[in-house]
């Protein structure tokens, strides 16, 4: 990793990664060198994060067959499950109310909502990909990794 890699994260203190990036560090696709290595990272610090939405988005997306996996879906979850140094983010009422009044966001998305706010909710980063999370971002009601 370069010197600006290697500052960013340093400044990361939880890495939440969102449903897509999990689907994709799980599966080895889409991820440059540079991101599983700060997944990595963030895991061997135990400050890596999922929102317990994303199980449930992910179990709709396999349903849907709007994506694919390797394995069968309740074996790919119990893998997720006992990945050394992943965190679970519960949906605490804090997280559902919060994910309701996000400041200056109209995506109507429930899955995302619940992901942004269990970030901020943590004071963490997210990975994303998401065209309107990262715009959220950008207007500075998000950190982003």
């Amino acid at each position: 990793m370069n010197n600006t890699s290697t500052s960013t994260l340093q400044k990361i203190e939880k890495l939440v990664m969102d449903t897509h990036i999990l689907i994709w560090y799980l599966e080895g696709i889409e991820l440059s060198q540079q991101q599983v290595q700060i997944i990595e990272s963030q895991r061997n610090l135990n400050q890596l994060y999922i929102s317990a939405i994303s199980i449930w988005e992910v179990s709709m997306l396999i349903n849907k067959k709007k994506a694919a996996i390797s394995i069968p879906i309740h074996e790919w979850l119990n893998k997720v499950l006992s990945i050394p140094g992943l965190n679970v983010i519960d949906l605490s009422l804090t997280i559902l109310v919060e994910s309701c009044n996000l400041p200056d966001f109209d995506h109507k998305d429930p899955a995302d909502r619940m992901i942004i706010a269990s970030t901020r909710e943590i004071n963490g980063h997210l990975m994303t990909f998401d065209k309107r999370i990262l715009e959220y971002a950008n207007n500075g009601y998000l950190k982003l990794c």
